[in-house]
C-alpha cells in the first residue's frame, strides 16, 4: 500500500468519525444553522419537496436556505471543502472550522449534497457527491447568502417521517436561536400558508420568572419549579437541555433543585458530541451568575409574592395550595440568603396579623414554641382572645392531612437553626460538634436542630379545656402542701397549685398544666417556662394515670409520694438534675 493510500485511507476514518459523532443524523440541522449565523444572516429557512419517481419511489430534497454573507472561491477552497477530496485533485488538508459543521449533513446518508453561494460578486456551484467527493463550478445566475440543497432517496413515507422530525429537531437546538429559523413541507403546503417559526420565547415555566438580559453578555430567565429544567445556549443555540440536574449543573445541583432555567451566555460551549456542556473556568463564571440571579431577583420576587399572599384577606382553595407551594420553595432556599428577609411578613396566622421569621424566631426563644394549624378552630379564636398567634402551617410529626404545609417547619427550623448558629452559644457548640466528630470519626447529631423541630406544635397539644375544683379534696391536700414545700425548698416559684379535670382533643391529656393564672384553658409547660422568671401557677389532672400512682404511693410513703408529685410539677427537663437534687434533699430530712 502507498502511502497516499494508506493517508487516504487515515482522512477516511477521520471523516467518518466527524459524520457519525453526532446523536441523532438530523443534529446536522443545528450545524447548518450555526454555520449561517456566523456567515451573519438575518434569517434562516429550512424547507422541504417530495420529487415523486416511479410507484411510491422518489427523492427527497431538504433546503437549507441562508442570507448571510456568503462565500467566494478562497472561502469554498479553504474552509467548506477542507475536509473533501476534489473530484480533479485529491487534496488532502487541514480541517476547516466551516467544513466540521457541514460534513455532518452526510450522517444523512444522502446521494448528492448541492451548494449555491456568492460573494463579492462571484457565484459558485459545488456538488458534492455520495462518495464524498466534489466538484466546482462558477455561475452567473446571482446568488444572495448559501443555498444547500440534500438530495436523498426514499419512499414518500420517510419522506413524511423527515417532515415530522426535523421541525422537531429545529426546535430542540434553534428554538432560542438569535435569528429567525423557518420550516415549510412545500409538498403539503397546498393552502400556500406561511413557513413555521421554529423560534420560541426565551422563558421557562415556574413561579416567579424573572428575566435578566444582557448582564456581562448573559441573559437568563430562572423561575421556581416542581419539574425544573436546565437550558445552555450560546447565540441562542442549545448546547444542553435537560431536565436531569446532574447532568449539567456539578455542584451547583441542590441549589436549582427546585429552580428552572435557561442561560444564554458567551462564556459556554458545547462539547464535541454536541450532547452536553463543557465544564471548565468559563461555565464556572456562568453558573456563578445564574447563582447571584437566584439569591437575588428570583428570591426578591418569591418573597413578595408571599408577603401579598400572607398579608390577603381574601383566601380560596387556589391561593392555599399556592402558598403552601412557594413555602417549599422557600424551604429548600439557602437559609442564609433567607435570613436576609427574616423582617418581612410572609408567615400567614389563622387568627392574627402576618408574621416576619424573625418575629417567630423571637417568639420561639422567648417562649419556647411556636403554635401550627392548617385551619382554623374554636381553640384557635380562643387564643385569638388572649393573643396567642397560631401560624398556617403542620407540624412534621403530622401524619396525615394538609401535609404540604410541613413546609412550614421545615422553613422555620432550617432558618431558626441557621440564626440559632450566628449567636455566640450558636457558634461555641458547632466547635464544640465539629471536635466531637473528628475525635469520635462520626456525626454527634443535632440536639439543637431536634429541639427547633419539637418547638412546633399544634394547638391542642399545648393547651386544654380545664374544670378547676373548687377545692382540693381533704385526703389530697396534705399530697399537695407536701409537694408545694418540696418546690419551694428548690426555690421553684409556684405561686398556686390546684385539682381538676383536664381535657384532650387529640392523645393524651397531661398531668400537668401551667399558665399565670389557673383558668378554664391552660397550657402544658414549655421546656423554657421557668427560666423566664415569671410566677406561674398550675393545676394537676387528677384524672391521669400517673396521679393514682403518685397518690397510692403516698398513702404507704408519704414523702416518696410527695416528691414523685412535685418531680411532676417540674416545668423544665434541664433543670431537673439540680432541682430533683434539692427535692430529694428535702424529702429525705423530712423523714
Amino acid at each position: 500500500m502507498t502511502d497516499n493510500e494508506n493517508a487516504v485511507g487515515s482522512y477516511q476514518g477521520m471523516l467518518d468519525n466527524l459524520v457519525t459523532q453526532f446523536s441523532s443524523a438530523l443534529d446536522c440541522f443545528r450545524e447548518l444553522v450555526q454555520n449561517s449565523i456566523d456567515a451573519g444572516t438575518p434569517r434562516v429557512d429550512v424547507w422541504m419537496e417530495f420529487l415523486r419517481g416511479e410507484g411510491h419511489e422518489g427523492t427527497i430534497v431538504i433546503h437549507v436556505d441562508d442570507f448571510g454573507s456568503g462565500m467566494d472561491e478562497e472561502i469554498i477552497d479553504q474552509e467548506l471543502t477542507q475536509l473533501f477530496a476534489s473530484g480533479k485533485t485529491d487534496d488532502l488538508t487541514k480541517i476547516g472550522k466551516f467544513g466540521i459543521g457541514f460534513v455532518s449533513v452526510f450522517a444523512l446518508e444522502p446521494r448528492a449534497v448541492l451548494v449555491h453561494t456568492g460573494r463579492s460578486g462571484e457565484y459558485w456551484e459545488v456538488l458534492f457527491h455520495e462518495d464524498r467527493s466534489f466538484s466546482k463550478s462558477r455561475v452567473d445566475t446571482p446568488v444572495e447568502g448559501t443555498q444547500i440543497a440534500i438530495f436523498i432517496e426514499g419512499e414518500y413515507h420517510r419522506y413524511q417521517e423527515l417532515a415530522e422530525e426535523i421541525p422537531k429537531t429545529l426546535r430542540h437546538w434553534c428554538s432560542h436561536s438569535e435569528v429567525e429559523v423557518t420550516f415549510e413541507d412545500r409538498t403539503n403546503n397546498t393552502d400556500f400558508s406561511p413557513p413555521e417559526t421554529i423560534n420560541e420565547e426565551f422563558a421557562v415555566h415556574g413561579e416567579c420568572l424573572q428575566h435578566i438580559d444582557e448582564h456581562q453578555g448573559t441573559e437568563m430567565v430562572l423561575a421556581y419549579s416542581e419539574e425544573p429544567v436546565y437550558g445552555f445556549y450560546n447565540r441562542g443555540l442549545t448546547l444542553a437541555l435537560t431536565d436531569v440536574g446532574v447532568d449539567v449543573l456539578d455542584r451547583w445541583n441542590r441549589r436549582f433543585e427546585f429552580i428552572s432555567f435557561k442561560i444564554k451566555s458567551r462564556y459556554l460551549e458545547h462539547t464535541l458530541a454536541r450532547d452536553s456542556v463543557i465544564r471548565d473556568e468559563q461555565y464556572e463564571k456562568a453558573m456563578t451568575l445564574l447563582e447571584e440571579a437566584a439569591n437575588g431577583p428570583l428570591l426578591t420576587s418569591l418573597i413578595e409574592e408571599l408577603e401579598q399572599l400572607a398579608t390577603s384577606r381574601e383566601w380560596a382553595v387556589e391561593e392555599y395550595h399556592r402558598y403552601a407551594r412557594l413555602l417549599r420553595f422557600l424551604a429548600n432556599e439557602p437559609p442564609e440568603e433567607v435570613a436576609k428577609f427574616r423582617e418581612r411578613p410572609i408567615l400567614r396566622c389563622l387568627n392574627s396579623a402576618p408574621m416576619s421569621l424573625g418575629e417567630a424566631h423571637r417568639r420561639f426563644r422567648s417562649e419556647g414554641r411556636l403554635l401550627l394549624r392548617h385551619e382554623t378552630s374554636p381553640l384557635v379564636e380562643e387564643l385569638r382572645r388572649r393573643d396567642v398567634p397560631v401560624l398556617l402551617g403542620a407540624t412534621e410529626r403530622q401524619a396525615t392531612g394538609h401535609l404540604e404545609l410541613r413546609y412550614v417547619c421545615r422553613l422555620l427550623t432550617e432558618v431558626f437553626t441557621y440564626l440559632e448558629s450566628r449567636t455566640v452559644r450558636g457558634i461555641f457548640r458547632s466547635a464544640l460538634g465539629q471536635m466531637v466528630r473528628f475525635v469520635a470519626g462520626g456525626d454527634d447529631g443535632s440536639p439543637e436542630v431536634e429541639k427547633i423541630r419539637r418547638a412546633m406544635v399544634k394547638p391542642e397539644w399545648v393547651y386544654y379545656p380545664i374544670a378547676v375544683d373548687d377545692e382540693i379534696d381533704e385526703k389530697l391536700k396534705p399530697l399537695f402542701d407536701e409537694a408545694l414545700k418540696l418546690l419551694e425548698h428548690a426555690e421553684v416559684d409556684l405561686r398556686k397549685l390546684v385539682s381538676g379535670v383536664v381535657e384532650a382533643a387529640e392523645g393524651d391529656a397531661p398531668f400537668v398544666v401551667v399558665s399565670h393564672k389557673v383558668e378554664a384553658l391552660m397550657a402544658r409547660p414549655s421546656a423554657d417556662v421557668v427560666a423566664s422568671g415569671k410566677r406561674l401557677e398550675a393545676a394537676v389532672n387528677r384524672n391521669h394515670p400517673h396521679f393514682d400512682v403518685v397518690f397510692r404511693l403516698y398513702q404507704r410513703d408519704p414523702a416518696m409520694g410527695a416528691y414523685l408529685l412535685a418531680r411532676g410539677l417540674v416545668l423544665s427537663d434541664e433543670m431537673l438534675g439540680s432541682v430533683g437534687d434539692r427535692m430529694v434533699e428535702a424529702a429525705i430530712g423530712g423523714e
